[in-house]
């Protein structure tokens, strides 16, 4: 009797193994297949594009500023940036916001904190005048290339200034095309324009200038650029 039990459980076992190694296979096919198994494919939301003309009227010194407040709960705002944030308009302002929400992924309760801190900014510029800091003295700045706005979105602009500036940032497949496609000049042109407009040491100008090169090579060589491929 023990002897058929025992038989009949590796019988069981073999069945049950077959199955597993059978599901297994079928996993596979249906990913390599479908891309997904069961369920409904969300259909890709609708990007939202900024409005024309809007693009430009903040400089690529301010835009990222105007960024972190908003999407990152932090950020100061000089007199220069609240004035062309104001100078830009409510409704510029508006789209920007709502463009690089349609390009990311927010819970209900992100947007919300989201939306709140973009009044909260417009709010205090109007106010104020300047969020936070100290207003130093302005110095002679460098204008971007005429035809350089609006090759890199508003959504992808801050995060090349992250990697940049912050020695931070993930850049995706597209924000690495859309950065080549603008091409090495609007880059280079970018980057001196955001040093002129700001206080380096020549330590500092060095470090971001190798960053500098290090984005536009990063993504030439692998497309986009992640962690595991980044070294400060």
């Amino acid at each position: 009797m023990v002897e058929k039990i025992g038989r009949f459980h590796c019988f069981y076992v073999k069945i049950q193994t077959e199955e597993i190694l059978e599901r297994n296979s079928e996993v596979w096919n249906l990913c390599k297949r479908s891309g997904h198994i069961g369920g409904t494919q969300a259909a890709p939301a609708t990007i939202v594009q900024p409005l024309k003309g809007c693009a430009g009227k903040v400089t690529s010194a301010c835009g990222p500023k105007i960024y972190e407040f908003v999407f990152d709960n932090s950020g100061i705002l000089s007199e220069k940036c609240c004035e062309q944030l104001l100078n830009a308009g409510r409704e510029c302002h508006d789209s920007d916001t709502n463009s690089i929400l349609s390009e990311g992924e927010f819970s209900k309760e992100e947007r919300e904190e989201i939306l709140a801190r973009h009044s909260e900014v417009w709010n205090l510029c109007k106010r104020s005048g300047h969020i936070g800091g100290t207003q130093p003295v302005p110095a002679p700045t460098v204008q971007p290339l005429t035809g350089c706005a609006g090759k890199v979105t508003s959504a992808c602009g801050p995060k090349v200034y992250a990697f940049v500036f912050d020695k931070s940032g993930v850049l995706s497949e597209k924000c690495c095309e859309l950065l080549l496609n603008a091409g090495r000049q609007c880059h280079d042109s970018e980057t001196n324009s955001i040093l002129s407009e700001g206080e380096f040491s020549a330590e500092e100008k060095k470090e971001i200038m190798k960053r500098h090169n290090q984005v536009w090579n990063l993504c030439k060589k692998n497309g986009h650029i992640d962690i595991e491929n980044t070294v400060f």
